[in-house]
């Protein structure tokens, strides 16, 4: 028995393709090259269930891809919060009162989410950014790497190359992803869950478009 099993899992291995062409799989099926080349702005609306927070709560990102520019929101019955990062500044707001600077090390937290962001990643890679590198670990994980060649993003694809698990940089855990589904060309996983169970989410309203939409991020110090 355990001779037959052997046999039939080496006859599911896949065959490792280059970094290249991995890279190419997982844009296909995602939605293709055409269709995240034009997208530079996200607005994702999702449901969260986290084990440190008593009840789900919604979040809420508008995402500018072309500079760092983000803003967030967060709330449930027993709470709001909000934050933002645009040209090098950025604040926070909660229930208690309005908007309080950010520290240093609170700002390039937000800069190096949106930098390793997953859908600024798959635009870059539409646009074939030339700063991008890619590297294969095994039949299944793509690394795309900055110029210095630390790591940016890291997938790992089924067989049709859509990502089962997310990482950024040296997250060694990962994000697992649901089932693709669509909004217009885009493809997108339905739900994400913290591998070791911390935390989950289930996308409820996915927009994007090529320029981001007037009032996405209102002038002034509030998010």
């Amino acid at each position: 028995m355990a001779s037959g099993m052997n046999t039939f899992a080496m006859a599911q291995e896949k065959t490792p393709a280059s970094p290249e062409k991995l890279a190419e799989t997982l844009l296909a099926a995602m939605g293709g090259r055409e269709a995240w080349s034009s997208v530079a702005f996200v607005h994702v609306e999702a449901v969260h269930d986290d084990l440190d927070i008593a009840e789900p709560f919604v979040n809420r990102i508008w995402n500018d891809f072309s500079e760092p520019r983000v803003r967030f929101s967060a709330e449930n019955s027993h709470f709001k919060r909000a934050r933002w990062i645009a040209k090098g500044a950025g604040a926070r707001e909660t229930n208690a009162g309005g908007p309080v600077p950010m520290t240093e090390a609170q700002h390039e937290s937000d800069r190096a989410w949106w930098e390793a962001n997953v859908y600024r990643t798959l635009h870059r890679i539409a646009r074939r950014d030339p700063t991008l590198r890619f590297r294969t670990v095994g039949a299944s994980r793509l690394e795309v790497l900055r110029p210095d060649a630390t790591v940016l993003n890291w997938f790992v694809l089924n067989q049709k190359g859509e990502p089962m698990l997310f990482g950024t940089g040296g997250d060694t855990l990962g994000t697992a992803f649901g089932p693709l589904t669509r909004s217009g060309d885009l493809r997108y996983p339905k739900w994400g869950a913290r591998a070791d169970g911390s935390w989950r989410y289930e996308i409820v309203r996915f927009e994007a478009s090529s320029t981001a939409p007037t009032g996405a991020f209102p002038p002034g110090p509030r998010p």
